[in-house]
């Protein structure tokens, strides 16, 4: 390969990563709902771990944690209307729901997804 064949990964700096962190679940809501807002550079995972002040322990069983973090790249003209939608639905001005924050990413790709024609050529 030459150095004329290699692929340009473009120079993408005006993208946000925002975070939820849901104490009680409800990432893949959060999801379909982006989704039709046309934002689908997303993934959440579960993880361990309460707010402070909610016991980890009842009837000394270990909780199952539902606490969930979902993480959407959006562009710098959407990040402010996705996080107040995000707020809103995850319902974050509830005490205890979560957590949720935005944060500038330095250096972004796009993404490009082959033509149906080009699929198994």
């Amino acid at each position: 390969m030459s150095e004329h064949d290699k692929p340009v990964i473009p120079y993408i700096d005006y993208t946000r990563e925002i975070t939820c962190v849901l104490y009680e679940g409800g990432a893949h809501a959060l999801m379909e709902l982006l989704h039709h807002k046309g934002i689908n550079e997303t993934y959440y995972y579960n993880v361990r771990g309460n707010p402070i002040g909610r016991a980890s322990l009842a009837g000394n069983l270990p909780e199952i944690p539902k606490t969930e973090i979902l993480h959407a790249t959006v562009s710098a003209d959407q990040a402010d209307y996705i996080y107040r939608m995000l707020y809103e639905e995850a319902k974050m001005d509830e005490q205890g729901k979560g957590v949720i924050y935005v944060n500038r990413l330095s250096r972004s790709s796009q993404i490009t997804v082959p033509n149906e024609s080009h699929v198994g050529a």
